[in-house]
């Protein structure tokens, strides 16, 4: 479906979150698992998203499931108050990126029709290119060919809605593991969308990737896109799909600056 003419547009938001058994060690998936908090205080803090984000919860090990359905930031917070009460854990046998992919690719389908029926007076919404933060700590068990095919139809040009992806690494999450599953305009060269985009991949240093280093980039994360929706362009007639996440170098300086501490 394309972009209907509007000057208003949505962000949608795509949390992935790895639960396999591996995630139970050493704090890694209470470490993943406070990114939503801390996201939540970013975005509903700044004046500019609050109101145009929905966001999704996906979780996966050696299926993947949908946590949270996409919506507003609030229906966000309530999910974090039942999840006190009734927690997901990591328990998952094994960890398939693919099958990650390919719930992404049908649930970004299904999310972006639903922002475009949505309304603003006697107007509908477009939406922006989606953003995923992909969580994990570490390499993949799937087949590699499976897994292959599911990340190229997730990013192919052939689909309209194929996302900015920023893998995220905790625990022992080395840069190789994740290096090809990066995608977006970030430090392109030409401004083209870029698969395998390594800048868009962020590994723990020393071994670690802590809570207090994890929490530190989500605000760096947020800066650019807030800096994005204040110089985009004015949407009406805009025929293609708007992208918030632009080239500018903004990420690697602001992920630069950060204390990584220790834990």
């Amino acid at each position: 479906m394309m972009n209907r003419g509007s000057k208003y547009a949505l962000l949608p938001v795509y949390l992935v979150l790895d639960t396999s058994y591996s995630m139970e060690d050493d704090n890694k998936f209470d470490a993943a698992l406070s990114f939503l908090p801390k996201l939540l205080s970013c975005m509903t803090g700044s004046s500019s998203l609050s109101d145009k984000i929905r966001v999704e919860l996906i979780t996966f090990d050696d299926e993947a499931r949908v946590e949270l359905a996409l919506g507003g930031l609030n229906e966000m917070e309530k999910w974090m108050l039942h999840n006190k009460k009734d927690p997901i854990m990591p328990k998952g046998d094994a960890t398939y990126y693919g099958k990650a992919f390919e719930k992404l690719k049908s649930r970004i389908q299904l999310g972006v029709r639903q922002i475009q029926d949505e309304k603003i007076g006697d107007d509908n919404f477009k939406a922006y290119r989606p953003v995923v933060f992909f969580i994990t700590d570490g390499a993949p068990n799937d087949i590699a060919s499976v897994r292959s095919e599911a990340y190229a139809k997730l990013t192919s040009q052939n689909f309209e809605y194929r996302p900015n992806i920023v893998c995220v690494g905790v625990g022992e999450a080395k840069h190789e593991d994740l290096a090809g599953y990066g995608a977006g305009r970030q430090n392109s060269p030409t401004g083209a969308y870029i698969t395998g985009n390594d800048r868009l991949v962020i590994v723990p240093r020393d071994g670690i990737l802590s809570s207090t280093a994890l929490n530190a980039i989500i605000p760096a994360l947020v800066t650019t896109i807030v800096k994005s929706f204040n110089n985009s362009a004015h949407l009406d007639n805009f025929s293609g799909v708007p992208d918030l996440f632009g080239t500018q170098d903004d990420l690697d300086d602001l992920i630069d600056k950060i204390d990584w501490g220790d834990e």
